[in-house]
């Protein structure tokens, strides 16, 4: 009876033991699987803009003016960047004689964007709004007509004025993609 009952435990143990590793082998066991997505990129856009008259005096120099003078000259604003903006432009000066400061008989000018007048008065106090919107590799012209009031009287003579006209693009907002 005695090898019975050893006989009986160790055939016990050995289900429990078989239980266990099967029991073990079904909570480890997994199937797995990856997928990816492979290369993604973000490149930023570039700004970039420039104008046919880049250099000092290009846009505009005169000199023995005389008051009636007038003067025709053109700009060409070129978007050079890879991404569409919207630009505007004001005036500065590092002097101030009186045909900057006197806003009735210093310097006038009249900007046009096409047949559009954009701007009319003072040089002294030109600034432009936004443009239309221009496109990668699209150009936009501005004509400006400097003139010197007839009423400019003696206290113009023998004066010299500097002047710059600085552009500011600004891209357009961004979008969802």
């Amino acid at each position: 009876m005695r090898k019975l009952n050893l006989l009986a435990g160790m055939a016990l143990a050995g289900m429990v033991l078989l239980g266990l590793t099967a029991t073990a082998d079904k909570t480890s066991a997994n199937f797995t699987a990856t997928s990816t997505n492979p290369g993604n990129t973000f490149q930023s856009a570039t700004l970039a803009m420039s104008n046919d008259k880049p250099n000092a005096n290009d846009l505009v120099n005169i000199t023995n003016l005389v008051p009636g003078d007038t003067a025709n000259r053109a700009v060409t604003i070129s978007n050079s960047g890879n991404t569409s903006f919207t630009y505007s432009a004001s005036v500065s000066a590092s002097a101030n004689t009186l045909l900057w400061s006197d806003t009735t008989n210093g310097l006038q000018v009249t900007v046009k964007r096409g047949a559009v007048v954009v701007y009319t008065g003072a040089l002294k106090n030109m600034s432009l709004t936004s443009s239309g919107t221009i496109a990668a590799g699209g150009t936009d012209t501005l004509t400006y007509d400097f003139s010197f009031p007839s009423s400019a009287g003696n206290s113009f003579q023998n004066l010299s004025q500097d002047f710059t006209v600085t552009y500011t693009a600004t891209q357009l907002a961004g979008a969802a993609r």
